[in-house]
């Protein structure tokens, strides 16, 4: 059978087959577009505070714990409160304490909660840093043989975009340096590794 009985030369095929691909092209390229509009995470998530930093251990044997709550939160009052609806939850994850002599402690009582996009919020729950070693000396105002220096939480901030009421993770780091003194008050010298000694001071997002 020659090219002119069947009407359709090769010509024509090939020009046909040249306008077919574009179409094809734009077809794969529309999902990927409209898939890029979707919200991402704003990068004014940061360590905020709210006061003063106190916290108490009691010590036996040079051996105590300290627990911190309230004073260390997030900060999003320099966010766009166009972009997520008001509501967030967020979920600490790890946090790390450093103490003045370098040595680094993981802590407990981590816990999901709530906060208010725009707001500075407290971290939820209480993170308690076990088994630390407090040397035998004074604990007054600037003279402390062992203080806290730093806390480090990983937490994950779930936030909901708009319009598009797409929810997203997150993940940020808050870096708080602590500026906190010690006072001995079962026994002030604390010469015996067994007393109970308030530290008190302020915290300063880094």
């Amino acid at each position: 059978m020659s090219e002119a009985s069947t009407g359709l030369d090769r010509r024509t095929v090939l020009k046909g087959a040249a306008w077919s691909a574009p179409i094809v092209a734009m077809a794969v390229a529309t999902p990927l577009a409209s898939a890029s509009t979707g919200p991402t995470c704003p990068p004014c998530l940061t360590a905020g505070v709210l006061g003063a930093v106190t916290t108490q251990a009691v010590v036996v044997g040079n051996t105590g714990a300290l627990a911190f709550v309230g004073a260390l939160g997030l900060d999003s009052r320099g966010c766009d409160l166009t972009l997520f609806q008001p509501l967030y939850t967020i979920i600490p994850t790890s946090a790390t304490l450093t103490m003045s002599d370098g040595t680094t402690h993981s802590g407990t009582g981590l816990t999901a909660g709530t906060g208010t996009f725009g707001q500075i919020g407290a971290l939820p729950g209480t993170l308690l840093f076990s088994n630390l070693s407090f040397p035998s000396g004074t604990y007054v105002l600037n003279s402390n043989p062992r203080r806290p220096t730093k806390i480090v939480v990983e937490a994950n901030v779930i936030l909901v975009g708009l319009p598009s009421l797409i929810e997203i993770t997150c993940p940020v780091t808050l870096t708080y340096n602590l500026d906190v003194w010690g006072v001995g008050v079962v026994t002030p010298a604390f010469l015996g590794g067994t007393g109970t000694i308030n530290f008190t001071g302020t915290a300063t997002p880094a």
